[in-house]
């Protein structure tokens, strides 16, 4: 698989972030592709909570919780989804930093469809589009986290 990420360095505690990536109907509030979650598992948090993240341009992704290390990480595996990739995974990990600060990391595994040229797709534009998207995320994360506004599909981050 093929990996991307971004990180940023937000001006909260871990123990401010973790409740909104570990329970998974929290993620509207801080995703502005996101128009609203369904929850798919009895729990909306711990090893198998899922959820249908439904995209504002109609869309929708099934994602479930596969690995989890309380307070610091948690990896969603997504099925369902239109994009053209075999397989996609996504894991949010958060090291608290000096004066109550955290550095959270949004990574994104990823395996594009359609073999060589695919592989090729995915070294190139795919990793550029999908790491500009990883860190507008934890753009969103921060600015809910630190305002308790929701961020909408106008959302525009601001510099980290």
């Amino acid at each position: 698989m093929q990996t991307t990420q971004a990180t940023r360095s937000i001006a909260a505690p871990a123990s401010k972030l973790w409740p909104l990536i570990s329970d998974v109907t929290q993620i509207a509030r801080w995703h502005p592709s996101i128009s609203h979650v369904d929850l798919l598992s009895d729990s909306p948090s711990g090893m198998g909570a899922a959820r249908r993240c439904n995209f504002h341009d109609g869309t929708s992704v099934r994602e479930e919780v596969v690995e989890l290390e309380m307070n610091q990480r948690v990896r969603m595996r997504m099925t369902e989804f239109s994009v053209p990739m075999k397989r996609l995974e996504v894991e949010i990990t958060l090291q608290p930093q000096a004066a109550g600060a955290t550095l959270a990391t949004f990574a994104l595994h990823y395996q594009v469809k359609f073999g060589p040229i695919g592989k090729l797709l995915g070294a190139t534009v795919m990793r550029k589009e999908l790491g500009k998207m990883a860190a507008k995320l934890l753009a969103g994360l921060e600015h809910h986290a630190l305002t308790g506004e929701q961020v909408g599909k106008d959302f525009v981050p601001k510099a980290a």
